[in-house]
């Protein structure tokens, strides 16, 4: 009986994890389809590590959730779990208010 197949396999550990992007975050990346996508890292990741993968830098101002939990970078990742990144939001005028009046 030959191992000469299990010996060839050199399979680290891994993680997958379905990452859904908001829109913001899409627009930035090169083929970045719309709907969830499906990303592998080794076991052990972090939401920092997948934000490197992703090509996110880590200066980046936006809310994490791992399976409906608001997370940092330092959050560890399990295989099968949901992860959705959010870009911060910015826009809306700037007003003023005068006496009781309020100025645009």
């Amino acid at each position: 009986m030959s191992r000469l197949h299990d010996a060839s396999r050199t399979d680290a550990p891994t993680v997958a994890v379905t990452v859904v992007l908001s829109a913001a975050l899409r627009r930035g990346r090169p083929g970045g389809g719309d709907g969830p996508q499906r990303h592998v890292l080794a076991a052990g990741a972090t939401l920092a590590d997948l934000l490197a993968a992703l090509g996110i830098d880590g200066a980046t101002d936006l809310t994490a959730a791992v399976d409906g939990e608001l997370a940092e970078r330092d959050t560890p990742l399990r295989d099968g779990a949901e992860v959705m990144l959010l870009a911060a939001m910015e826009g809306g005028s700037r007003s003023r208010r005068r006496g009781d009046q309020l100025e645009m």
